[in-house]
C-alpha cells in the first residue's frame, strides 16, 4: 500500500494548522494542514509495517497513524496538541471523534517541561545565530513567545491555546522585528516565569491517562479487525411525528447505498398541508465499476409513486454530484443535508454535515433571492398561499444564513410577520387553497416581501461569511477516500 493511498482511504481527523489557526495569517500564508490515519489491522501482521507518519498528498500536509500520534500526545507535544485542538477541523470521522473525545487523558503538567525546554532550546539558537551573523530570525522569536503563552495557558485551564489572535499585535510585531534584542529577552523572561508560575497553580494531572488510551486503541484496532460498517452503510432512525413511518420502507428501496435520506419541502418549512407531498431527498454511491467504466451510473435518480394516500417525490443525488452542489451557492442542498428529519443517516453523513458550515459564502443569498422572486411571480399568477408561504420562508431563511452562518428552513421558527401563523394555519386544509384578504391585505404582503427582500440584500452585503468556499480540498479528499473504500 502506498503512504499516500493509506492517507487518502484512512484519514479519521485532519485540521488546518499553523498561521491560520494561529488568527496570524496574511495574504501569502500557506496553509499547512495536520492529521490522523488509521492503518488497518491487518497490516500490522505483516512484515513490513504501516508508516508511522506521512506527508501529502497536499502540499503542507503531514499525517500521523493514530497510535503514533497517542504516543507524541502522551508526551505533551505541543504540536500534536494543537493539531488536536485546531479550530479548523476539516474531516473528522467517527473514530475521529472518539480520539477529540479522548483528549482530555492525553493532558499532563508534563506540558511545563516540554513548551519551556522548547522556549529555551529556541533562544539558545536565537541568541547563537545573533551572535555569529548579527541577524535574529523573528518569526522563529514570535513562535518562541507564542508557545510559552500557549503552555501557561494549558496549564491553567486544561485547555489547549491555538487561536493566539489576542495576542495578534504583539506576536506580529515580534515576527516584523519591531522590538529590539533586549526588549525581546526582557519579554521572553517574563513569560517564561509566568509558565513556571502556571507550572505551580496547574490544573492538569501529574501524567497522562495512559490506561484510557490504550482502551481506546485496542477497541480501535479491534474494531478494524474484526468488521466495523463502512461509513456508507445507513442507519435507521426513530420515526420522528412529521414522517411518515413507512417513510424509511422508501429509502430502503432505493438500487444504491444511501449515504443520508431526509424529508425536505413543505414539511421542513413547517407548513405542509393534508395533500402535501412527501419529498424525500437523499444522497447515494455508485460502486467503483459504475464511476471509472464504460457504462456509468445515474448522477440522480428519481422516483414517485403514493404511499397510503400521500404522493412521493424522491430524489438522490450521487455523492460527487452532491459535493460538487454543495460548493456552489446551492441552498437546497443544504437544507436538504441539514434538515433535522433524517430517514437514514450515516457516519459519511455526520462528516459532510461538519463541512457545511465550509461551503457558505454570501452568494447564497442570490439562490434565495432568485427562488423568491420566481415564487412571488407565481404567488402574483395564482393568488395561491403556497407561493407566497414559500416566498416568506426562502427570504426569512436567506437573511438568517447571511447574519448567523446557520441554515434553518423552518419558517415557524424564523417567522418575523404577525399573520405568517394564520397562513400557515389556513395552508394545512389545502396545498391550492387561495390566500383571502381576512389572512393578509395584498398591499401589506407586497410591502413586506419588498421590505425582507431589501433586508436580504443588505444582510448579503453585510455578511462574514467568506467569499469563497473553504471546505473545497476537505471535501475532494472525502469524496477520494470514498471512492477507494469501495
Amino acid at each position: 500500500m502506498q503512504d499516500l493511498t493509506i492517507v487518502a482511504k484512512h484519514t479519521i481527523y485532519s485540521a488546518v494548522v499553523g498561521s491560520r489557526a494561529y488568527g496570524l495569517s496574511g495574504p501569502a500564508s500557506d496553509t499547512d494542514r495536520r492529521g490522523v490515519f488509521q492503518a488497518p489491522t491487518s497490516d500490522f501482521w505483516r512484515l513490513d509495517k504501516p508508516p508511522t507518519h506521512v506527508e501529502g498528498p497536499l502540499p503542507e500536509q503531514f499525517s500521523w497513524e493514530v497510535e503514533r500520534a497517542c504516543t507524541l500526545a502522551l508526551a505533551a507535544n505541543p504540536t500534536v496538541w494543537e493539531c488536536l485542538y485546531s479550530p479548523l477541523v476539516e474531516h473528522v470521522t467517527d473514530a475521529g471523534r472518539a480520539l477529540l473525545e479522548l483528549r482530555p487523558a492525553l493532558l499532563s503538567r508534563r506540558a511545563a517541561r516540554t513548551y519551556g525546554d522548547y522556549a529555551r532550546d529556541q533562544l539558545a539558537k536565537l541568541t547563537s545565530t545573533r551572535a555569529r551573523t548579527g541577524e535574529v530570525r523573528w518569526k522563529q522569536a514570535m513562535h518562541m513567545a507564542r508557545l510559552l503563552r500557549a503552555g501557561a495557558h494549558v496549564l491553567r485551564t486544561g485547555e489547549v491555546l491555538v487561536d493566539v489572535s489576542a495576542h495578534r499585535d504583539e506576536l506580529l510585531a515580534i515576527r516584523a522585528g519591531d522590538l529590539t534584542w533586549e526588549h525581546f529577552t526582557a519579554l521572553a523572561a517574563d513569560l517564561e516565569a509566568d509558565l513556571s508560575a502556571a507550572e505551580s497553580e496547574t490544573v492538569l494531572p501529574k501524567s497522562p491517562d495512559r490506561a484510557a488510551v490504550e482502551r481506546f486503541l485496542v477497541s480501535l484496532r479491534s474494531g478494524a479487525a474484526f468488521g466495523g460498517a463502512p461509513p456508507f452503510v445507513p442507519r435507521p432512525l426513530p420515526v420522528l411525528d412529521e414522517i411518515p413511518s413507512w417513510a424509511g420502507e422508501v429509502a430502503d428501496e432505493h438500487p444504491y447505498p444511501l449515504v443520508f435520506a431526509t424529508v425536505s419541502g413543505a414539511h421542513l418549512y413547517g407548513f405542509a398541508s393534508v395533500d402535501s407531498d412527501l419529498d424525500l431527498r437523499a444522497c447515494h454511491i455508485l460502486p467503483l465499476h459504475e464511476v471509472v467504466g464504460l457504462e456509468t451510473g445515474p448522477e440522480t435518480v428519481q422516483s414517485g409513486g403514493v404511499r397510503e394516500g400521500m404522493e412521493l417525490d424522491v430524489v438522490s443525488q450521487e455523492l460527487a454530484k452532491f459535493v460538487r452542489l454543495l460548493l456552489r451557492p446551492n441552498g437546497y442542498v443544504l437544507e436538504q443535508l441539514l434538515s433535522p428529519l433524517v430517514v437514514r443517516t450515516s457516519s459519511l453523513h455526520e462528516e459532510l454535515k461538519s463541512l457545511a458550515p465550509g461551503c457558505l459564502t454570501p452568494e447564497h443569498a442570490r439562490h434565495y433571492l432568485g427562488f423568491a422572486a420566481g415564487q412571488w411571480q407565481l404567488y402574483q399568477r395564482t393568488g395561491e398561499l403556497k407561493p407566497a408561504l414559500y416566498t416568506l420562508r426562502v427570504l426569512h431563511t436567506g437573511i438568517h444564513l447571511m447574519r448567523t452562518g446557520e441554515v434553518q428552513a423552518d419558517l415557524r421558527v424564523l417567522n418575523t410577520l404577525p399573520y405568517v401563523p394564520d397562513l400557515i394555519e389556513a395552508k394545512k386544509s389545502g396545498e391550492h387553497d387561495l390566500l383571502t384578504p381576512s389572512l393578509v391585505s395584498p398591499s401589506r404582503l407586497s410591502a413586506d416581501v419588498e421590505r425582507l427582500t431589501a433586508e436580504l440584500e443588505s444582510a448579503r452585503d453585510a455578511s462574514s461569511l467568506p467569499a469563497t468556499p473553504s471546505a473545497t480540498d476537505a471535501l475532494n479528499a472525502l469524496l477520494i477516500r470514498t471512492r477507494l473504500a469501495r
